[in-house]
């Protein structure tokens, strides 16, 4: 399962998150930056204004107003009834006091309005360079906002099919059939192509799998016929040294055939696991090679263990039949606690290092078996994620599954 601080989803969410932060911290930047050239513009154009005054001071109203149009103030009756008064920092309002003019500054609807108090009128006055609204840093603020939204959108399209791709390929693990849907993956960016890539590999393997269940299951039943025949007939056949040398090559071929379907089994398998008694899969293993109680002594085994019940009897089964027949004495002793289970025999060393021994197709003493047994326990336990450990101390090989 993959930790969702390690995701690729999480980290594209992050980096967009940052990114609008950012955006949003140098949108109100540029906003606070555009306010404070604003009032720098109010106290330049309501300097100009009391400056023009100034030097109009001895003229009438009339003739001040014709002045001021001229510099881009007109004229109003009135200021409006929304419009409220503009309250200057103190360095910028100090300004407009240099001139010993009453200036006030208003803000409608419309613009800018300004108020001048003089000793024989009062004017007021329209800014009309002065543009109504600014709109450039809303309007970038807007399209890098949309640009951020629409690649995020996109990135997530394209990653989408790598979700999906994840939890096709877990199915698969599992022994799930594959949605269909991943050959069907359009577009052209580097997940499309590794999505269907994976999809047409997978798809050649399962029918190399499938020809070669097919291949073995054929073999296995046409080799099951004559040999279920030939042990009827030679155990109708009287009792001769042949007759019993026939018989034993058609039990080794019947032991034969069913590690290979073991085999088979194991690889085509998808775990089912569930919590089962321990004794109940060493009893089932017991029967299954037709010891008697007298041949295996446990003790400590009553726990449960969640584990695949037919897969894990055949490992139990292959390490006690790999127990008993290489054991100088018996019983096979097993031992069982909440962390492993033990199998113990007696016996001469092995003749080769254990990681041989664990290997397909190899045996101890050349019986003419195909050396699966420790092999298929191995598998299993892997299958499981559990350990197979091996030790020999004082002439009692130890084979351990560590939980």
């Amino acid at each position: 399962m993959i930790s969702r601080h390690h995701s690729v989803f999480f980290k594209l969410h992050a980096f967009f998150a940052l990114a609008l932060i950012i955006l949003s911290l140098l949108f109100f930047s540029a906003l606070g930056e555009q306010e404070r050239q604003k009032y720098r513009l109010l106290v330049h154009r309501s300097m100009e204004l009391s400056q023009t005054l100034e030097t109009l001071k001895n003229h009438t109203c009339e003739s001040q107003n014709r002045s001021l149009t001229i510099a881009g103030f007109q004229e109003i009756k009135a200021l409006n009834s929304n419009a409220r008064r503009v309250t200057l920092p103190p360095q910028m309002a100090q300004k407009l006091q240099l001139n010993q003019l009453n200036v006030e500054i208003y803000q409608d609807s419309q613009g800018i309005c300004y108020t001048l108090i003089r000793d024989h009128c009062t004017m007021f006055y329209r800014d009309m360079s002065e543009a109504n609204t600014y709109y450039f840093v809303w309007f970038l603020f807007f399209a890098l906002f949309g640009g951020l939204v629409s690649m995020y959108l996109l990135l997530w399209r394209n990653l989408l099919p790598l979700k999906q791709l994840y939890e096709q390929i877990q199915l698969y693990g599992e022994g799930k059939e594959m949605s269909t849907t991943l050959s069907l993956t359009k577009g052209k960016d580097e997940i499309a192509l590794i999505s269907n890539a994976l999809f047409d590999a997978l798809e050649k393997q399962r029918r190399l799998k499938s020809s070669r269940e097919l291949f073995l299951r054929n073999m296995m039943h046409e080799l099951k016929t004559p040999i279920t025949k030939g042990k009827l007939i030679v155990e109708l056949e009287e009792e001769r040294p042949n007759i019993l040398l026939l018989g034993k090559l058609f039990s080794r071929l019947d032991h034969l055939v069913h590690q290979m379907a073991q085999v088979e089994k194991m690889h085509a398998f998808a775990l089912k696991p569930q919590k089962v008694k321990l004794n109940t899969l060493l009893s089932t293993a017991m029967d299954h090679l037709l010891l008697e109680d007298t041949h295996v002594s446990f003790s400590g085994c009553e726990q449960n263990i969640d584990v695949d019940p037919v897969l894990f009897t055949s490992a139990l089964q292959n390490l006690l039949d790999n127990a008993v027949r290489h054991a100088t004495t018996l019983p096979v002793v097993i031992e069982c606690t909440n962390e492993k289970i033990c199998i113990k025999n007696s016996g001469e060393p092995l003749k080769r290092p254990v990681e041989e021994a664990l290997q397909a197709f190899v045996t101890e003493r050349g019986d003419g078996g195909l050396g699966l047994g420790l092999y298929i326990a191995q598998s299993v336990c892997e299958l499981h994620n559990f350990h197979l450990k091996y030790r020999y101390e004082e002439n009692v090989h130890t084979f351990c599954i560590e939980f």
